[in-house]
């Protein structure tokens, strides 16, 4: 497995149920809307990456989340928690804590 993200958990992503994924990484996923599988410990999830326009700096641009939140409680899912977001050779995705 190849990690491809990691991320410290913030306080919105734990209100939100989501994972932030930053502008470098975000090509790494698949685009916005679209459905791909996760695995997390030994159970697959559907989710997606959702795109939320902002305007926190100039110009308006989009911010990517990973929706979490029906699989939560398979994690450590708290603020400061690191998140790690693998992809195998085959294309799967499986998330866990770091």
């Amino acid at each position: 497995m190849n990690a491809i993200y990691r991320r410290t958990l913030s306080a919105e992503d734990v209100d939100t149920g989501t994972i932030f994924i930053e502008k470098s990484r975000w090509r790494r996923f698949p685009p916005p809307m679209r459905e791909f599988a996760v695995r997390v410990g030994r159970d697959r999830f559907a989710t997606r990456i959702v795109a939320e326009p902002c305007d926190c700096v100039a110009p308006t641009h989009e911010h990517y989340h990973l929706e979490a939140n029906h699989f939560r409680d398979r994690l450590n899912f708290v603020r400061g928690a690191a998140i790690e977001i693998c992809q195998d050779a085959d294309g799967a995705y499986s998330i866990a804590n770091a």
